[in-house]
């Protein structure tokens, strides 16, 4: 018995994926380490400053994007190793010019004021590094090599949160917000030279000189927007409190606020991780049929619910203890904020259910619907209750916005299962609804 466990184990296909489950653990963990320790070592003040410095990378990494790889990687899956280097080259030509654009708006606002100056430089240099990476994940896994993969997204997101613990707690002088966005910055740069290394025996050579295709780079935009419009949706719903909070109720709450969304991010996180693992099955399923595409939803929602109902039970059991056991007693004081975010955070986990039942129904339009609509209802309730209820209401208005997201995708998805299968679903799946890398603590 023990042998035939350890040939499972060291079969390829067994160990790469026990592989990249666990360095996507370790890299969520991280994230969660990551909200204790700026809580513990920074202010409140600070603390919400980080908070719009995520929120304004996330919607920075957007606009650098532009959800161009929902082109890329449809077109890098049957290409030959030369046409998958031009066009890697192609993408690469489209986030420099979208770089600098992103790069001149940053530095207009730092001027007026509107960012702060001496953290401008870091945040470009974090965007940059953050791209390059995320793009390059991307295409490690499309290319089918996503132990690699995952070894980039943990030198870009987990590995510097650990060193940077221990250096915090035995110096206490680098106990602020630039140490962290350096050590951040760093990461990315280790990410990259991973996945430089990683993509070097591409035909990079053999490119001679070659120059961007413009018209093909229009043509992808085009495929693009409606999955950037729907990502842009899922962004707003996330984050959009964030700048809310900081302009009627101030830095402190917003750092309080940021603490707790930080931790919910993390979970969203994880049950995104878990439902990508669902993608294929459910595409592959309505492929198939629609009896075997609901079967494989089935499946997917059950799973869903558990880790969902459970990832809320312990997380609402454990917090106050938790802020007991670090003396966070500033964090304690609005505690309920965090049970008041809770049922939403929940009903967007259970939301990956219908988003991709749809996606795989190649419903994108309803996609974008659903997002945008729960986009607008989140704007439209935390400028109503945030000056009235504070924080409180953001985390109102954040409930309300994603039981719409979910309402919506679930009606939308149960009328496509009631029409039937219409044209074959594409056996690959990209451009997804909601990215667990786009969304940042």
């Amino acid at each position: 018995m023990h042998s035939r466990l350890v040939d499972l184990v060291k079969r390829p296909a067994i160990a790469g994926t026990v592989s990249a489950l666990i360095l996507r653990a370790v890299t969520l963990a991280s994230r969660f380490l990551l909200s204790l320790l700026l809580a513990r070592m920074l202010s409140p003040a600070e603390m919400g400053e980080y908070g719009l410095i995520t929120a304004a990378l996330a919607f920075a990494l957007l606009a650098t994007g532009l959800e161009f790889y929902s082109y890329t990687l449809r077109e890098l899956v049957p290409a030959s190793p030369l046409r998958r280097a031009r066009i890697i080259v192609d993408q690469m030509a489209l986030a420099s010019a979208a770089l600098i654009v992103v790069g001149l708006v940053v530095a207009a606002a730092a001027l007026a004021g509107g960012f702060p100056a001496h953290l401008a430089p870091w945040f470009l240099l974090i965007l940059l590094t953050e791209h390059v990476s995320l793009e390059a994940t991307r295409i490690l896994i499309i290319t089918w090599r996503p132990v690699r993969a995952y070894i980039g997204v943990f030198l870009r997101g987990g590995i510097w949160v650990y060193a940077i613990a221990l250096l915090m707690f035995v110096v206490p002088s680098t106990r602020s917000l630039e140490t962290v966005l350096v050590w951040w910055a760093l990461g990315g740069v280790l990410s990259i030279a991973f996945a430089a290394f990683s993509l070097s025996e591409m035909p990079w050579r053999e490119l001679g000189g070659y120059r961007p295709d413009w018209k093909e780079i229009l043509k992808g935009l085009r495929t693009a927007r409606p999955f950037m419009l729907t990502a842009a949706g899922a962004l707003v719903i996330s984050y959009v409190d964030r700048f809310v909070i900081d302009r009627f109720v101030g830095r402190d709450a917003l750092g309080i606020y940021t603490f707790y969304s930080t931790i919910l991010i993390g979970l969203l996180s994880l049950g995104a991780s878990v439902s990508h693992q669902f993608l294929p099955k459910v595409i592959a399923g309505y492929a198939a049929g629609m009896e075997a595409y609901r079967t494989a939803l089935r499946t997917f929602v059950w799973s869903m619910l558990a880790l969902a109902s459970a990832t809320m039970v312990i997380s609402g059991v454990a917090m106050g203890p938790m802020l007991g056991l670090l003396g966070l007693s500033t964090y304690a004081s609005d505690i309920w904020v965090f049970y008041a975010m809770l049922p939403g955070i929940f009903l967007r986990m259970m939301a990956d259910v219908p988003s991709y039942a749809l996606y795989a129904a190649r419903s994108d339009k309803y996609l974008l619907l659903c997002n945008v609509g729960s986009a607008l209802v989140s704007t439209l309730l935390n400028f109503l209750l945030v000056p009235v209820l504070g924080i409180y209401g953001a985390a109102l208005a954040g409930g309300v916005a994603n039981a719409a997201l979910f309402v919506s995708l679930v009606a939308f998805a149960a009328y496509r299962i009631r029409q039937g299968k219409g044209e074959p679903a594409s056996p690959q799946g990209v451009g997804l609804p909601t990215d667990p890398d786009m969304l940042y603590p």
